[in-house]
């Protein structure tokens, strides 16, 4: 299953994966979506999941909590921690190791996304920034119609007649008014002289705004690009915690922005596939001929690690479904 091969360990998963189950004595975090989440991303369907009927919510905590899931996660190992988010708990895990990256997966129920959904679209937020269940809305009854006289009356119209006298042929009104003075056609007119026909007659000038406008084209969005977690030198490490030492497993791998570099992978131009805080996904040159710890690789997958400075490395050769298990997975130290 995909989450198997994901997770090669609880301290290898790229992302806090809390899987739901109850627990009477687990201490609590409580997160809200509108002030302590950066990113909300929420995967309904997922086909290779060890639980394909739970629905996955991957979270960026804010830098303020962050620190408060590493002090809980702290203060709770070899315990269950609940996790509650905008005053619902969500899942219940048992903490292995201090949890200090701003990214985590959240498992839960579909009931529980259901009832979490609006709370996440910031449909309550206004009217209920700590999460819980909104007011209702009481409607006032409409006020009775007015219906006493009004205190002041007004005065009632004095109407006067008038005697009115016509108008004499003298001071009629086309007389009095002003004659437009003649275009310069009806002048020739009037002097007898025939119009030249061959003139031909003015043109209307053409208003200024009849051309519409072209709207802009929308600007390009900006190019994908690696972020600054993944890149550099990368020495492998063992699964297995050691208290002595890493052990080393495969062969160093350096990531730069446009090329990847091995002992068998001369500087492989790639070009980036899908980037983000929780994962990145690169595709070689079909002409890299790169060679990884024994796996000819065409694509690699970049997750981040529980612990600082650990990443999570997935080799994919030509024949590997990228949705699929890799060829080789390991976790990586920085050199």
């Amino acid at each position: 299953m995909r989450a198997c091969w994901k997770t090669l360990a609880a301290s290898l998963c790229a992302a806090l994966t809390i899987a739901a189950a109850a627990a009477a004595d687990a201490a609590e975090i409580a997160f809200s979506s509108q002030r302590d989440f950066t990113e909300i991303s929420l995967t309904i369907k997922d086909t290779y999941s060890a639980n394909p009927d739970s629905v996955a919510l991957e979270i960026t905590l804010s830098q303020e909590a962050q620190q408060r899931m590493a002090a809980a996660s702290g203060a709770a190992l070899e315990q269950d921690l609940t996790v509650l988010i905008d005053g619902k708990a969500v899942s219940t895990s048992h903490v292995q190791s201090v949890v200090d990256t701003p990214q985590l997966r959240v498992a839960m129920s579909r009931q529980a996304a259901m009832d979490l959904l609006p709370a996440l679209l910031g449909m309550n937020a206004a009217a209920n920034p700590q999460g819980g269940p909104a007011a209702p809305v009481v409607l006032a009854a409409p006020a009775a119609a007015d219906t006493h006289a009004p205190l002041l009356a007004a005065a009632p119209y004095v109407v006067q007649a008038h005697e009115v006298t016509p108008p004499s042929v003298a001071e009629s009104p086309a007389e009095a008014a002003p004659m437009p003075a003649p275009t310069a056609q009806e002048a020739v007119l009037a002097a007898g002289a025939p119009p030249d026909l061959a003139t031909p007659p003015p043109a209307d000038p053409a208003p200024a705004d009849a051309v519409p406008a072209l709207p802009l084209p929308p600007p390009p969005p900006p190019p994908l690009a690696i972020p600054s977690w993944a890149l550099g030198a990368w020495l492998p490490t063992s699964a297995t915690a050691s208290p002595y030492a890493d052990i080393n497993q495969g062969d160093p791998v350096a990531i730069y922005a446009n090329a990847v570099d091995a002992i068998n992978c001369n500087r492989a131009r790639l070009s980036i596939l899908d980037s983000s805080n929780a994962r990145v996904r690169l595709q070689l040159a079909p002409d890299s001929q790169c060679v990884i710890s024994g796996v000819p690789v065409d694509r690699l997958q970049l997750s981040p690690a529980l612990e600082p400075g650990k990443i999570a490395i997935s080799l994919y050769s030509r024949q590997d479904d990228m949705n699929g298990p890799p060829s080789k997975e390991s976790i990586y130290r920085r050199r």
